[in-house]
């Protein structure tokens, strides 16, 4: 990431997990399964494979500022744009962004928004590598919904309208390109 900050903020940098570098510990971001989730399992489900995960950071300083997590997920092409159901493949294969998260004391700043268009630039190199339709994420559901989904949104997400997954959302991974790449 290294973003532009003023000169009375540290700069960001945005790396790969690492459990040994990263302090998780005083990590919040006023929800918390997803605090739990850095805290508890991410270690866990990258050894698994499960998922990829980058951490924002300021400088040398190892505390937690923001964080997202990639993953692979097929969803049903019946749901998705007519393209993907003009190609016949019952499931599409798009990257899942599991989760973005920013500390409550930085919300607002910018990062969030940095995090995400960093997720869709690596996103690119991957669909390049093995192809995938879509980014796809679900918005989570509490007292914030609307914010967040509005979030996402003014970053050209839009719903699935998956009956199953009504929260989800997806951006096509052409308007990316055509924004990012």
């Amino acid at each position: 990431m290294p973003a532009d900050t003023p000169p009375d903020r540290p700069a960001l940098t945005n790396a790969t997990f690492d459990k040994a570098l990263h302090d998780r510990s005083a990590f919040s971001c006023g929800f918390a399964p997803i605090d739990n989730f850095l805290k508890s399992s991410l270690s866990e489900q990258i050894k698994a494979g499960m998922v990829a995960a980058w951490i924002a950071t300021a400088e040398d300083d190892p505390a937690v500022l923001g964080f997202y997590t990639l993953g692979a997920l097929a969803v049903r092409s019946e749901f998705g744009p007519k393209a993907w159901q003009r190609a016949r493949v019952p499931d599409v294969p798009v990257i899942y962004i599991r989760a973005v998260a920013v500390r409550q004391d930085m919300q607002g700043k910018g990062l969030g928004t940095a995090l995400v268009v960093d997720a869709m630039k690596r996103c690119i190199g991957i669909a390049d590598q093995m192809g995938a339709a879509a980014i796809v994420l679900d918005v989570l559901e509490d007292e914030q919904f609307d914010r967040r989904w509005k979030f996402y949104a003014d970053l050209g997400f839009q719903p699935l309208d998956d009956p199953e997954n009504p929260k989800r959302g997806y951006i096509p991974m052409m308007d990316v390109r055509a924004t990012l790449g």
